[in-house]
């Protein structure tokens, strides 16, 4: 999921707003991790001959070669690590997957036709999913590396923007703009385990408002006018129209009634029911659903060994290129969804008929505004999401001791891993989680929380004639 054009508007608009950091910088506090994004990034990147890496089972054990050595050096960096899993998507969403879906089936077909090694890489890669397997892998990785985690009710962002917003995370890591969307304070793009200062941008939600001019509320429905995958968009609409219409009117409502005369809008359902699930589109595995940032991964990835990967114990080279996809991002999509996800069409179909209808299309030199535009449903998305607000305690994240064992029976003997290479990761791991509890310097000196009590009177007295005099003693000056 993303906005599109968003990291350009803010780069064009307020420059200020994004910081090129150092990953040190984030030394000693906790950063959601949106997982889903991080698994397909994982699966694509960690290849061997244009397929996912498997034990000698035909496992796939590419995720947990990348999230492991990803993990092992967030953890070496000072960074504590806290990974959000996706729940159910909103209803508003089945269309987006739908299209996601069909995208896949066309990517099938032409990995079919496909006749050079670059097509052969481009099409397979389009056509990964997370499995419900995959997840479940990665929970156990993490519970075992005693890491705390997350199953957000719906989207993963929102969920890390909820835990960033209650103070329990320094910032949101993830590649999907719409976490600023979402109210995360703070946000992070392209964590790169290498460090390098390209390659990781943090944005400042205060800073983009300040900078755009615009109150939270207005910046949501600006989202909405470039593209969200809640609903469709106004065609003929991008960022920089976009923001001088919400300037100039205020909200989406007033846009349409003062400058396309539309009146009527649809009033969406976004209940988070349980939906029917289609058991014919259900894999023997499970699938999760629909890719992640499938173009994203093209020009941001590239195959690496397996042996490579251990024998480094990092994981760089998924990122080696990440800045160079800013842009790219932009116009893509991000997926990676539970297969319930996309079973969600016909309870979206269902919310359609009864949430009533907008009138025509208006168009207005050549901009066109979609029929039964759903955009207040997409609205109360971004503002009242199914997240876990005021539950976490900032004890639930805590980082427990490694359970080596369990670690050593997963890995190498369930998945074939190189015990030597395992155990010498995990040794790094306890010697990391030791420096990750230390305290950063800067929180000595962070401002004292206001309290609610009651100011104390003043001692001072003005007499009749208007001057103040103090009940101090003191020289009185000549």
């Amino acid at each position: 999921m993303g906005i599109l054009g968003l990291s350009r508007l803010i780069a064009d608009v307020c420059p200020e707003a994004i910081k090129e950091v150092e990953i040190s910088s984030f030394f000693g506090r906790r950063v959601a991790i949106d997982a889903s994004m991080s698994i397909y990034q994982f699966l694509i990147a960690i290849r061997n001959n244009y397929e996912v890496m498997t034990n000698s089972e035909g496992e796939t054990t590419s995720h947990l070669v990348g999230l492991f050595y990803r993990t092992c050096k967030l953890l070496e960096c000072g960074i504590k690590p806290i990974y959000v899993f996706d729940g159910k998507a909103p209803q508003l969403k089945a269309d987006e997957l739908a299209k996601r879906k069909e995208r896949r089936d066309e990517a099938s077909k032409k990995l079919e036709e496909a006749e050079t090694a670059e097509d052969i890489g481009k099409f397979s890669k389009r056509l990964v999913r997370v499995t419900r397997q995959h997840n479940e892998d990665c929970k156990k990785l993490l519970t075992l590396m005693g890491l705390p985690i997350i199953c957000a009710p719906s989207e993963a962002e929102a969920q890390c923007a909820q835990l960033c917003k209650e103070g329990l995370v320094y910032a949101v890591a993830t590649e999907d703009m719409d976490g600023l969307t979402f109210g995360a304070p703070k946000l992070i793009r392209n964590l790169s385990a290498g460090g390098s200062a390209e390659n990781c941008k943090e944005y400042t939600l205060s800073k983009v408002l300040q900078g755009l001019e615009l109150d939270q509320s207005q910046f949501i429905d600006l989202c909405i006018l470039m593209g969200c995958d809640y609903c469709n968009s106004i065609k003929g609409v991008g960022g920089k129209k976009g923001l001088e219409l919400i300037k100039k009117y205020g909200s989406i409502e007033k846009i349409l009634k003062e400058k396309f005369n539309v009146t009527e809008f649809i009033d969406a359902d976004i209940s988070y029911e349980e939906r029917k699930r289609n058991l014919e589109n259900d894999s023997e595995n499970g699938d999760m659903g629909d890719v992640k940032n499938e173009e994203h991964s093209e020009n941001g990835s590239q195959s690496i060994e397996e042996d490579e990967v251990e024998r480094k114990s990092e994981m760089t080279t998924q990122d080696k290129n990440m800045n160079e996809n800013d842009e790219e991002e932009d116009s893509n999509e991000v997926g990676n969804e539970v297969e319930e996800k996309e079973e969600a069409k016909e309870a979206n179909v269902g919310a359609k008929k009864t949430a009533g209808k907008s009138k025509k299309k208006s168009s207005n030199q050549g901009v066109v505004v979609p029929e039964n535009w759903l955009f207040k449903g997409a609205r109360k998305l971004f503002i009242e999401p199914s997240v876990i607000k005021g539950e976490i305690k900032d004890s639930d994240l805590k980082i427990k001791e490694v359970d080596e064992e369990g670690l050593i029976e997963f890995l190498c003997k369930q998945h074939g891993f190189n015990e030597d290479r395992i155990r010498s990761a995990i040794k790094r791991i306890k010697a990391a989680k030791g420096k990750s509890n230390q305290t950063r310097i800067d929180t000595f000196f962070a401002a004292k929380p206001v309290t609610n009590s009651q100011p104390k009177p003043s001692t001072n007295k003005r007499s009749s004639n208007g001057k103040v005099s103090s009940s101090k003693r003191g020289r009185r000056p000549k």
